[in-house]
């Protein structure tokens, strides 16, 4: 019983008001330490963080702007007239389609303008969605002043500009070139940020921001507007911008030959990563003092509670039944001598129960031998008048046979030097068991045999095939033909192998098979070698080899019966 301690309340002790003083101390003294570094180190944590971004963006339009040389000098190259002349249609059609190779995600065609019509492209293709209009244009716009760089436009559901040069008064090779080239993922890889680009006068080009999720796309939406208005206000380079599903820092740069306006978008908990770390090392930090604060004020309550828990969990586990329970304290007190007592009184019951178990496991061996030992007396005075009337008919030799049968099998069966035998040596009296039966019923079963030599020497309880094969002949005699009866072996999982006797016979009945299985004795009318039922065949062999071991049944209706038998490989026992 628990009695619970009156006459002091819980705020009055002297351990709770030390407990409660320590903790307020500890998490102020913290706190003011935190806040007074956070506040230090804001400030110029901020402004570097903000100059990092900034050169980030700068990063940005540098790449573009590199990217915008390299195609135009590609375009130079190509519009060499000396290297024009000098080759070929077929070649200067391959120098184009490498240059596109090289350059497929960033250029969307490479074609020349002959005359008034587009002479070669990449890809082929393309010449025929050039509207002659478009001819006209570009060739317009580039004799003016020899390169041309068009403004943006969409061609195939994509944003391009149109870059030119001109070859000479009657050719010009162009390159239409893919805007969303310029902000893929290659600029700014493994980082998480979003990048816009947008003309000066406001109109969205393109973005690296995934489109397939609906959030994704609406909060795009809401972000090119954004943009756009911030583009025409021509706001800072630093900006914050709000959309219904976050809040983002915005940082810009234009300061390239095209008037564009690069946007990096970051999401205000990434933009600072510095300052968030710092905020989580405050958080950190106020939670180290917390836990310092719980680990010295309930330190001597945890001394007295632990020990008695241990010992209470452990009478309790005793009660429910698990005989293994132990007390383990590593202390010096006067638990550990309540522990000891306890561990010793446990290890009693254990020794007791073991005794037990021990004595019943010896007993039910003791009665499956005697089973095992009792030949029935049916069997016997069945088996000598089917002697008795070879004689009279004098069919010596089948009576010789019968005698020798019955006599290794009477010694087999009766023998007390062990309980556990070879599959060989089973199956050698199996074979006197079926002559015997087959002298007796006639032609009303053939039995063959298939069990390998490399698991002759398996160990197998005595008498269990044979019972097992009787079950079959007996349950065969209730169908017209004869019974084939298959006494076969194969190798099992991994440490075991598989015997199996299967026969033709009528199968038995499911409610049947389970009132075998279930009792120790046979019901079958038929009186056979002993009393060994199917249920005392499948205790013999769990209780030798363990429970995984054992007899499974596969059962049909009028398609016979099969019965495996699962055994370990070579398993040397003794009884």
């Amino acid at each position: 019983m628990i009695r619970r301690l009156t006459g002091t309340r819980f705020t009055s002790s002297v351990s709770t008001k030390l407990f409660i003083l320590t903790f307020l101390s500890v998490i102020i003294v913290f706190l003011f330490i935190g806040a007074f570094g956070y506040q230090r180190l804001f400030n110029p944590i901020r402004q570097n963080n903000e100059k990092e971004l900034q050169a980030s963006v700068v990063q940005v339009e540098n790449y573009i702007k590199t990217l915008m040389n390299s195609l135009q000098s590609q375009l130079i190259f190509l519009a060499n007239p000396v290297l024009y002349n000098k080759m070929d249609e077929s070649d200067y059609t391959a120098l184009i389609d490498n240059i596109m190779t090289y350059h497929q995600d960033q250029i969307h065609s490479i074609y020349l303008i002959e005359y008034d019509k587009v002479k070669i492209s990449s890809p082929y293709g393309y010449r025929f969605y050039i509207t002659p209009d478009r001819i006209q244009e570009i060739k317009s716009q580039t004799s003016k002043t020899g390169f041309w760089w068009s403004p943006a436009y969409t061609s195939s559901e994509r944003s391009v500009i149109t870059v030119s040069k001109q070859i000479d008064s009657n050719r010009v090779i162009a390159l239409d070139l893919n805007l969303s080239a310029l902000t893929g993922p290659q600029i700014i890889q493994g980082e998480q940020r979003r990048i816009y680009l947008f003309t000066g006068h406001g109109e969205y080009l393109s973005t690296n921001t995934y489109l397939d999720y609906p959030k994704m796309f609406k909060d795009h939406l809401e972000m090119k507007e954004a943009l756009h208005e911030l583009t025409q206000k021509r706001g800072s380079s630093y900006n914050e911008i709000h959309t219904s599903y976050g809040n983002y820092t915005v940082l810009s740069s234009n300061q390239n030959r095209w008037d564009w306006v690069v946007y990096s978008v970051i999401e205000e908990s990434q933009a600072f990563p510095l300052l968030d770390s710092l905020k989580r090392q405050l958080v950190l930090v106020l939670l180290m003092a917390i836990i310092l604060a719980i680990i010295v004020s309930v330190w001597i309550t945890s001394y007295i509670r632990k020990p008695v828990t241990a010992i209470t969990r452990q009478f309790k586990a005793a009660a429910r039944g698990e005989l293994e329970a132990r007390i383990t304290l590593k202390r010096n007190d006067e638990f550990t001598h309540i522990a000891n007592g306890f561990n010793g009184m446990m290890d009693d019951i254990q020794s007791l129960f073991d005794d037990l178990r021990e004595a019943e496991e010896r007993k039910r061996h003791h009665e499956l031998k005697v089973l095992q030992s009792q030949i029935h007396p049916h069997f016997l005075n069945n088996t000598l008048n089917a002697i008795y009337c070879l004689g009279e008919t004098e069919q010596t030799e089948k009576m010789c046979e019968m005698i020798r049968s019955l006599m290794g099998l009477l010694q087999y069966s009766t023998d007390k030097v062990g309980d556990i035998v070879t599959v060989e040596d089973e199956l050698q009296q199996l074979d006197n068991y079926a002559q015997i039966m087959s002298l007796r019923y006639g032609d009303v079963f053939e039995m063959d045999v298939a069990v390998p030599e490399a698991y002759m020497q398996t160990s197998i309880p005595k008498l269990t095939l044979i019972t097992l094969v009787e079950n079959s002949i007996f349950y065969g005699l209730t169908k017209k033909g004869v019974n084939h009866i298959i006494v076969s072996g194969k190798k099992g999982r991994a440490d075991a192998m598989t015997l199996e006797v299967s026969d033709t016979g009528p199968g038995i009945d499911p409610d049947q098979l389970t009132l075998l299985t279930e009792e120790a004795s046979s019901t079958n009318p038929h009186k056979g070698l002993n009393n060994l039922g199917l249920r005392n065949v499948q205790e013999r062999i769990r209780m030798t080899f363990g429970y995984p071991y054992g007899l499974h049944f596969y059962n049909e209706q009028d398609e016979g019966l099969t019965v495996t038998i699962d055994l370990p490989i070579n398993e040397q026992l003794e009884t």
